[in-house]
């Protein structure tokens, strides 16, 4: 009597840029698919998918630049990958936003920025290093799994209730979660009894949002709150969550 046995191919050890930019070419989630499937010998976590999806939609990431960091997936699954292309120098370019205040962020959170900005970081993922947290905040403990955080419902993130310059400041959000998932968000003053701003992000995020700080509000404090959810759904990527004084 015979048994069926799953067959899968092994993963390719050398992966050709052009091959896989111009795989279906109008569906970002069938190009992910190929590109795992071809590269790592497997599907994309629902975390890899929804990140490098947004990225793409958003034309933060090329096509290119994707296929490079799941070769590097590979690697650091423990495969031997490679890359290798012959598009032109204008195709095989890296365009995604540069980020020049990382090296400028202080025990303090508190940072100029190289526009003469002040601005105030409370997360901020760092690229082979992990992530900066600002001080003086209280959240839940801090668990990494496949590169996001594990999360509980309730309160993620507060802090730093300290005093900010009054004037216009800008809150700038990068998040990537589950599509489905809530999350509140709440920048207060005077232990919560002004509210300065509030919203409830459903799905990945990438913005800015303007907050008037008057002279009369202190205390201020960021707070961010996890509905509940379903237990593979229990996972965040906080990319960057700042502040910055426009004015």
């Amino acid at each position: 009597m015979s048994s069926v046995q799953a067959l899968r191919r092994e993963p390719d050890q050398f992966a050709m840029v052009e091959n896989f930019v111009r795989f279906a070419r109008e569906d970002d989630s069938a190009f992910l698919r190929f590109a795992f499937s071809r590269i790592c010998g497997r599907d994309p976590t629902s975390a890899e998918r929804l990140e490098l999806e947004f990225d793409l939609r958003r034309r933060v990431l090329t096509r290119t630049t994707v296929v490079k960091r799941i070769v590097a997936i590979a690697r650091r699954d423990g495969q031997t990958a490679y890359w290798d292309t012959l598009l032109p120098d204008s195709e095989n370019e890296v365009r995604e936003t540069a980020d020049f205040s990382n090296a400028s962020i202080t025990p303090s959170g508190l940072l100029v920025n190289t526009d003469g900005q002040a601005m105030v970081v409370f997360v901020r993922e760092v690229e082979n290093i992990g992530w900066m947290i600002g001080p003086d905040l209280m959240r839940q403990p801090l668990q990494i799994n496949d590169g996001n955080w594990s999360v509980q419902p309730g309160w993620l993130l507060t802090g730093p209730k300290r005093s900010f310059a009054d004037g216009d400041w800008l809150l700038d959000l990068d998040l990537i979660q589950p599509q489905t998932a809530k999350l509140d968000i709440e920048i207060v003053a005077n232990s919560g009894l002004d509210v300065l701003q509030a919203m409830t992000l459903v799905g990945s995020f990438s913005g800015t949002v303007c907050v008037a700080i008057k002279r009369e509000h202190r205390f201020l404090e960021l707070r961010i709150r996890i509905h509940e959810r379903s237990p593979e759904d229990s996972w965040l990527r906080p990319r960057n969550i700042s502040m910055r004084q426009i004015s």
